[in-house]
């Protein structure tokens, strides 16, 4: 049975395999792995068993559902599914039973996919780790002690681990693309806008409203299947515009331009990851690639992590139980101007006053026209997908007082999404795919960003990436 989205859907459209012979293969995965790894927290065997034959029939017909026609997936538990639970890893929302599919998922189902199963998240998508009170912590198939990254992170193990082909994730602050660099698939998080995320909690269940950061995006084993996944998701109107299409991207290596971004001052890149980007640019040099070293970014990378760090905390401040908000606020008042203990730093973040939200704002959108330079001089950037790879569970404290260990040295938790920045920021497309292996075996990939709405020419790019590093390679034991 090929594992590839776009293997699969070439099987199905040529009667190789049928969709029920696929769903049933995925199942028996999820049944002999997934006790260990817990990635697949939640399963509709009955609904995708009727999808499937419903596909078989219409393919018996000479009917074709959609690009998708046939093809078993997972999505991230934070997207509502009609009929199948949904919590967001939240014990509040552990009965909750959506009758709407999310429109991302929906845009799936129309294509012909059948979805059969939810993949873990940490509460209400809030942590770089993938652990919760529904459903506990999920493994690394790479290493169980290891964590999988978040939120995303179940759906990253369940395609590492061969539990699924393809993965619908979402991605606010490298959600999407550490969990594929920590378990070494591939992800791509959209220009924002580019894909609707009604229906992905958070916001609250039944909100219409979405937030103004972050976007649903493809996760797979290979950069083809993130291209056949973007196509169904983007639609046919494009950011809500009737007609609207991503632009095509054609990429020449000898014509291509891509700077390198390797050090960030929020946190230093582990050596073995500096030291095989540096090697990447090399063999894409030998290629024709002109390689940019000295571009620098539309703003220093800690000032743009700084302010994202603050624009962010302050959008996931309706997840937080109304108790602990207005304690936090209670803190935030009474605090000093010159206190700056996690607890007080959090309140002032989640309490900020809209003028305060309108001056990060202005900072956000004077850092967002700066790439129009960058982009004038390099056709992408490369950068690490993140700075360290997988580590070992950690569910003491919170992600304001954990630290993590990096070359020797403590550095605070959420310095890890110092990466996830500079796109997330000003709503970029940006795409992982695998770069390499450390010296303890673990994976680690690179980031591709590119222009806004020139999602296709990051997936080009990587492209490009995915076949000088070879792309994944399932873990041992998978």
């Amino acid at each position: 049975m090929r594992t590839t989205a776009t293997g699969l859907v070439a099987d199905l459209a040529a009667g190789r395999v049928s969709s029920s012979a696929a769903l049933e293969y995925f199942l028996s995965r999820v049944k002999e792995h997934n006790p260990a790894l817990n990635a697949v927290v939640a399963l509709d065997v009955a609904g995708a068993r009727a999808q499937a034959e419903a596909a078989d029939a219409a393919a018996a017909r000479g009917l074709r559902l959609g690009p998708l026609h046939g093809l078993p997936m997972t999505v991230k538990d934070t997207f509502e599914t009609a009929g199948l639970v949904t919590t967001a890893g939240a014990p509040e929302l552990a009965g909750h039973l959506p009758e709407r599919d999310a429109d991302a998922v929906a845009r799936l189902r129309a294509a012909g996919a059948v979805v059969f199963g939810k993949t873990n998240t940490p509460l209400y998508a809030g942590d770089f780790q993938s652990c919760n009170d529904v459903y506990g912590t999920t493994g690394n198939p790479w290493d169980l002690a290891r964590t999988p990254g978040g939120s995303s992170g179940g759906s990253a193990a369940a395609l590492a681990a061969g539990l699924t082909p393809l993965e619908l994730g979402s991605d606010v602050a490298g959600s999407i693309r550490s969990p594929a660099h920590f378990c070494g698939v591939c992800g791509h998080l959209p220009t924002r806008g580019a894909v609707p995320a009604r229906g992905h909690i958070p916001g609250a269940p039944g909100t219409l409203a979405v937030p103004p950061l972050g976007s649903p995006g493809p996760m797979a084993r290979c950069v083809a299947d993130l291209e056949l996944a973007l196509d169904v998701l983007v639609g046919p109107d494009l950011a809500g515009v009737p007609g609207g299409t991503l632009p095509a991207a054609a990429v020449r290596t000898g014509e291509l331009r891509l700077a390198v971004w390797a050090e960030h001052p929020a946190l230093r890149t582990d050596p073995e990851i500096r030291a095989a980007l540096d090697e990447l640019a090399g063999e894409l040099a030998g290629l024709g690639v002109r390689v940019l070293r000295k571009l620098r970014p539309p703003r220093p990378l800690y000032e743009i992590h700084q302010t994202y760090a603050r624009l962010l905390l302050a959008v996931l401040a309706p997840s937080f139980p109304e108790p602990v908000f207005r304690r936090l606020r209670r803190i935030a008042r009474r605090a000093s101007p010159d206190d700056r203990r996690p607890a007080v730093e959090l309140g002032r973040a989640v309490t900020l006053s809209y003028r305060e939200w309108q001056d990060l704002d202005e900072r956000r959108a004077r850092i967002t026209a700066g790439w129009a330079a960058v982009f004038a001089e390099a056709d992408a950037v490369l950068t690490p997908a993140a700075p360290l790879t997988a580590f070992a569970h950690q569910t003491a404290g919170t992600p304001l007082t954990r630290e993590l260990e990096v070359n020797g040295r403590k550095a605070p938790y959420l310095a890890q999404m110092a990466w996830a920045t500079p796109a997330s920021l000003s709503g970029l497309p940006a795409t992982t795919v695998p770069l390499g292996r450390s010296a303890a075996g673990l994976p680690f990939g690179v980031q591709v960003i590119a222009p806004r709405w020139h999602d296709r020419k990051a997936l080009a790019v990587a492209r490009v990436v995915e076949r000088l590093t070879g792309g994944f390679e399932a873990p041992p034991g998978y």
